[in-house]
């Protein structure tokens, strides 16, 4: 199984407590994105089989990266700056729509047989937008429309078919999401560890699932310190479970993100850092190796379920000829 994590806005930097929150805050997992060594931290895992991946998220176009073209990039395998001729923030224009309509990961290893879902459970209110305004939708919710798989809701959330936007619950409360109840067992806090230690049990029954953390990025965006430590606590906390029942013989964890931001809190905009990809598992090795920019996760991820390369290498190209 591939549990696909994707952090938003988190680029590699070097060691700095006084800019980088990861260099402060990160103790475990994430402790290397500030420039950390990994022989300095603790993981119930061979720390040397960590891989962590400074990776290019302006794919040959100037100017500072963004989530519509990045996100694209990560979950199509298309360039998206490279097709736009620039980077896109927010939500996804028409071109992008398209590319991710027909080259949405999860769409094509479904239509191969390989039993693949995202993860995160969204409230009504925000199901009623999707439904309402499908134009002003993030590219990840996106990516599953295209599958055909619906976008799982709260029910799936009780009956622990998938996770929460922050993994600890602690958002939900401070919503107003009227159906929510005192004493609702969704607003009971969740710890970001147990959670983690039960994923890969949890959802066995898929080849791939794909989770999203955005709060990383809106964090750097306002600059915030202490939230900073507490994002940083439940992410480390929550790797740590998934690496404690990790099967590196047969499972791969890949930690990837668009663009760099929260590890540069003396700014509020995003960086030329390169992005984090961070990787464990089964043919982590290959994956890093082969990881020069986000647009090459996808293909990688393709070459593990053994679908025909040729066919995803032409993507790009193919999309421009359609376009043009």
């Amino acid at each position: 199984m591939i549990f696909y994590v994707f952090l938003d806005g988190v680029g590699m930097a070097n060691y700095d407590p006084k800019t980088n929150p990861f260099s402060r805050f990160a103790k475990g997992f994430l402790a290397p994105v500030g420039g950390i060594p990994k022989s300095d931290i603790d993981l119930p895992i061979d720390t040397n089989q960590l891989h962590y991946v400074k990776t290019d998220a302006h794919m040959g176009v100037p100017g500072l990266p963004q989530s519509a073209t990045g996100q694209t990039a990560l979950w199509t395998g298309i360039p998206g700056p490279k097709v736009l001729g620039r980077h896109v923030s927010g939500f996804p224009t028409i071109t992008l729509r398209k590319i991710i309509a027909k080259y949405s990961m999860i769409k094509v290893l479904n239509e191969e047989g390989i039993l693949s879902d995202f993860l995160n459970c969204f409230s009504p209110p925000y199901l009623k937008h999707v439904e309402e305004k499908p134009k002003l939708v993030s590219a990840s919710t996106l990516v599953q429309l295209a599958s055909g798989r619906p976008l799982k809701n709260f029910e799936d959330l009780r009956s622990e078919r998938g996770l929460y936007m922050d993994l600890t619950h602690e958002i939900m409360g401070t919503l107003g999401i009227d159906m929510l109840k005192e004493g609702d067992p969704l607003l009971e806090k969740r710890d970001p560890f147990l959670l983690g230690s039960k994923c890969f049990q949890r959802f066995s029954n898929y080849k791939l699932t794909l989770y999203e953390y955005f709060i990383t990025d809106k964090v750097g965006h306002a600059m915030d310190w202490e939230k900073a430590e507490k994002v940083i606590f439940n992410l480390e906390s929550f790797f740590k479970g998934l690496l404690s029942n990790i099967d590196p013989t047969k499972d791969l964890l890949i930690v990837s993100s668009d663009h760099g931001n929260m590890e540069d809190l003396s700014q509020k905009n995003h960086t030329e850092n390169p992005a984090a990809t961070i990787l464990f598992g089964k043919d982590a090795d290959r994956f890093a190796e082969n990881i020069h920019s986000l647009a090459d996760i996808v293909p990688e991820i393709y070459k593990t379920f053994g679908l025909e390369q040729a066919l995803y290498n032409t993507h790009t190209n193919e999309f421009l000829m359609e376009t043009n």
